[in-house]
């Protein structure tokens, strides 16, 4: 039987847990409570079609041995420190899996276990955490899984993961979906934690809407750049359309921002202007947004 250890249990973590559990599959949480040998979560699916339903999955805290495949929904910022909590666990037969906002937190992997083979994934999915361990459903999407590597281990965990009741899909050229992403965030998050608003705000306020338009036009040019596809529409409208249908939604970013934790920021524009200096091309509209962001982090 595939095992599967989450490490990163919050709201995309917990959400992937219960679905790999009612899919069959061992799974187990590791946390960050040294104290903490088991967990219960209520799963809440909210569909809009019937009544919501809850389910409570309990899962063992395992604190030792070796890890089958290793889960990691942790932010971006805090790969690093969270695999070193666990390294004396990973082998070159262990199979890592990135499912988190941003780009560049495969690098920690490769400087921690240059053998180990890993895979990177992005979601769609909606989950938000309603109380402890009371994670809500809120929206249905689909999750890609692709690699950098050819060694057609992303396409054996996709179709593994067809067991699951999610939408699961391999992506031959999963960067460039990631770097769609990166180019959504680079447009939204920062922007609301610099006008302190939901995504939808962003649209009621022309001084936003001007910045966004800035963002998004040198972005494009690093993208082309990087991924070399063509866009149906500018990415200034995907990222209207995106900030539309998350209208009420707090952007991760601007949570941690209030909680006065650090934020992603690094992994977002900061891997984009790192990535455009690289390039030789000049973004000043996101390297002033990086700066006034990281001004007033904690």
């Amino acid at each position: 039987m595939m095992e599967f250890h989450v490490l990163g249990p919050g709201a995309i973590g917990s959400l992937f847990a219960c679905h790999l559990q009612k899919a069959g599959f061992s799974t187990a949480l590791i946390t960050r409570s040294p104290s903490e040998d088991a967990r219960l979560i209520t799963l809440e699916e909210n569909n809009p079609h019937q009544a919501n339903t809850l389910e409570t999955h309990g899962f063992k805290i395992h604190k030792s041995g070796p890890i089958q495949h290793l889960l990691v929904t942790v932010k971006a910022h805090q790969t690093e420190a969270a695999l070193n909590s666990v390294a004396h666990r990973i082998t070159e037969s262990t199979l890592i899996i990135l499912l988190q906002n941003g780009m560049g937190s495969w690098h920690a992997v490769e400087r921690l276990f240059p053998n180990t083979p890993y895979v990177l994934a992005t979601t769609t999915e909606g989950a938000y955490r309603a109380e402890d361990h009371h994670i809500v459903h809120a929206g249905r999407g689909t999750t890609w899984i692709g690699e950098t590597t050819e060694q057609n281990r992303a396409n054996a965990l996709a179709n593994a993961w067809n067991n699951l009741d999610l939408a699961v899909e391999y992506d031959p050229n999963i960067l460039a979906r990631l770097w769609q992403k990166l180019a959504i965030n680079c447009a939204i998050n920062p922007l609301t934690v610099l006008y302190d608003c939901c995504n939808g705000d962003l649209l009621t306020k022309n001084q936003a809407l001007e910045d966004m338009e800035r963002l998004c036009a040198e972005v494009e040019i690093v993208k082309h750049h990087v991924s070399e596809q063509s866009l149906d529409e500018s990415l200034f409208e995907q990222a209207k359309t995106v900030a539309n249908k998350t209208g009420s939604n707090v952007s991760s970013m601007l949570q941690d921002y209030r909680k006065g934790n650090p934020t992603e920021i690094e992994f977002i524009t900061g891997y984009l202007v790192s990535k455009a200096k690289e390039l030789g091309i000049e973004v000043p509209h996101n390297q002033r947004v990086l700066n006034a962001i990281r001004e007033i982090s904690f």
